[in-house]
């Protein structure tokens, strides 16, 4: 194969940024077709170019000419795709979260084990931002020796306007988890850190707060809201006996800092423009997985990955609810 032919399926803003990443990318991959449902979509896709439109997910699977799916679809959907793509014997990289419940989470982990030849990734997009990619290349090399404390903030007060498929990503009960979209957090520093095994958690009605254990012996925290009166933020902090990470958006750029001592003289990290709006991560997701498919490299977060992170956010919710620390997986 010396080019992916891909279907996007759905063409909201997720969708759009996809297309964007791929479009980057020419000389790997085609967006060879797209699954839109609604008439609005069809039409959005058509602006695209794309040579192929189909109305039915279903129809698209069969098609034997594509090699890939990306799907950008709510969030109730994700599992059952997932497993139809593998079943299928398409390569699939779906948005996130992976999947909704401890059910699904198990449904896919068979899936991978039987369909091992498929290369199935979650859309973790911070992964793919330059300024944490490069705080992780900082942690891995060991240049903060042993983390003892990790937190994110994600403060988010969405504009309809420039988000409006954000009214479907909840659109079933189950998808009303109290972190919301925080899992994106919980997925950084699960990256950054490894994988953790005990959560604690609390909430009120504006803002929730997750206490993280980490098998490493870490501590960590992630903070969300909706209810904030200030740009969006996702930040990190990443605190180890030999130095400390904070990334911080500054205006409309992240910014990263290693601090070696207690003196103002920190290293900067590679910097990264807000999210969504010409920023370069789409295309470097979209390579990633693409590279993977074409060259067998591994990919920025895998489908295991994906489920480890919903497991995560389960287990806080289960810890919200029963206001007890619970173990992660049980």
């Amino acid at each position: 194969m010396e080019k992916v032919n891909v279907c996007i399926v759905g063409t909201g803003w997720t969708g759009t940024n996809h297309f964007n990443g791929y479009k980057a990318i020419s000389e790997k991959a085609t967006v060879a077709a797209v699954v839109a449902h609604s008439d609005a979509s069809k039409m959005k896709a058509e602006t695209w170019g794309v040579p192929k439109i189909y109305r039915s997910f279903d129809e698209a699977l069969r098609d034997d000419e594509i090699d890939a799916f990306n799907l950008c679809t709510p969030h109730y959907l994700h599992a059952e795709q997932l497993l139809a793509c593998l079943q299928a014997g398409k390569h699939v990289l779906g948005e996130t979260p992976a999947c909704l419940t401890i059910e699904e989470c198990r449904a896919l982990r068979i899936a991978m084990f039987e369909y091992p030849n498929q290369k199935a990734a979650t859309g973790h997009i911070c992964r793919s931002w330059p300024t944490f990619a490069h705080a992780k290349e900082v942690v891995s090399d060991g240049n903060l020796g042993d983390l003892f404390y990790l937190s994110s903030n994600y403060a988010h007060k969405a504009d309809p306007d420039e988000y409006p498929s954000r009214l479907t990503w909840g659109r079933s009960p189950r998808a009303q988890m109290r972190l919301g979209i925080a899992y994106h957090s919980v997925d950084l520093l699960r990256w950054i850190a490894g994988d953790i095994e005990e959560v604690s958690g609390d909430y009120t009605e504006h803002a929730r707060l997750a206490i993280l254990k980490f098998r490493n012996g870490a501590m960590g925290k992630v903070f969300t809201s909706a209810s904030v009166v200030r740009p969006y933020i996702m930040s990190l902090s990443v605190y180890g006996h030999g130095g400390t990470i904070v990334c911080w958006w500054e205006e409309e750029m992240l910014q990263g800092y290693l601090h070696k001592s207690a003196e103002w003289d920190p290293e900067r990290l590679t910097t990264t423009p807000l999210h969504g709006r010409g920023s370069p991560e789409w295309a470097y997701e979209m390579e990633n997985f693409v590279d993977s498919i074409l060259e067998d490299t591994p990919l920025a977060c895998p489908l295991s990955e994906g489920i480890a992170t919903v497991e995560t956010c389960l287990a806080v919710e289960g810890a919200m609810t029963h206001n007890t620390k619970v173990k992660v997986g049980t």
